[in-house]
C-alpha cells in the first residue's frame, strides 16, 4: 500500500495522521492521529471562537476603529502564513523519504491557499497531493476517515498490492 498522510488544519490547529490496515477489518483503511500542531498566535479559549489575538480593541480613546482593520488584516494574514510555514516543515518531516505516496490536505480556503505553494514545493515529485477546502479539524478519527472516502481523497479499502 502506498503511504498516505493526511492533514486536518484550520488557523489555530492542524492534526497529522496516517492510514493504515485496521486490524479488526484488514480490507479497510484506519486513521492513526500521529502529531499534532498549534498555533499560539490564535486564541482558543473554552468557545474556541478561533479569533486571533488582535481582534478585540477594547481601548476607547484608540479613536476610529476602521484604520486599525488594514493593519490587522495585514497582521492576521503574517500570523497565517507562519502557522503555514510550520506545517509546511512538519510536513517535509512526516514524507522525508517518501518517493511515492498520497498527502491529502484539508483545510478551511484561507490557509489552503497559503499552503498549497509551500507544500507542494517541500515534496518529492512522485508524491501526490490531494487537496479539501473544508475545516475538519473537529472530526473524530472516524468522522474523518469515512468523510475522505467519500469524497474519494482516500481509498475505502485498502488497495493489496499485486
Amino acid at each position: 500500500m502506498n503511504a498516505i498522510l493526511v492533514i486536518a488544519a484550520n488557523r489555530g490547529r492542524a492534526r497529522f495522521f496516517g492510514a493504515e490496515p485496521d486490524p479488526s477489518e484488514p480490507q479497510r483503511l484506519r486513521l492513526v492521529e500521529r502529531d499534532e500542531l498549534d498555533n499560539p498566535d490564535v486564541r482558543r479559549p473554552e468557545g474556541a471562537s478561533g479569533k486571533t489575538r488582535t481582534d478585540t480593541n477594547t481601548n476607547r480613546q484608540a479613536g476610529p476603529v476602521h484604520p486599525i482593520v488594514a493593519r490587522r488584516a495585514r497582521h492576521e494574514f503574517e500570523l497565517g502564513r507562519r502557522f503555514a510555514q510550520q506545517i509546511e516543515r512538519r510536513v517535509a518531516e512526516h514524507t522525508r523519504g517518501w518517493h511515492v505516496g498520497t498527502v491529502v490536505l484539508v483545510a478551511e480556503p484561507q490557509l489552503l491557499g497559503l499552503l498549497r505553494g509551500g507544500l507542494r514545493a517541500a515534496l518529492d515529485p512522485g508524491v501526490a497531493l490531494k487537496e479539501l477546502a473544508k475545516d475538519y479539524t473537529q472530526l473524530t478519527v472516524s468522522e474523518l476517515r469515512d468523510r475522505l472516502a467519500l469524497d474519494r481523497l482516500i481509498p475505502a479499502k485498502e488497495i493489496s498490492p499485486q
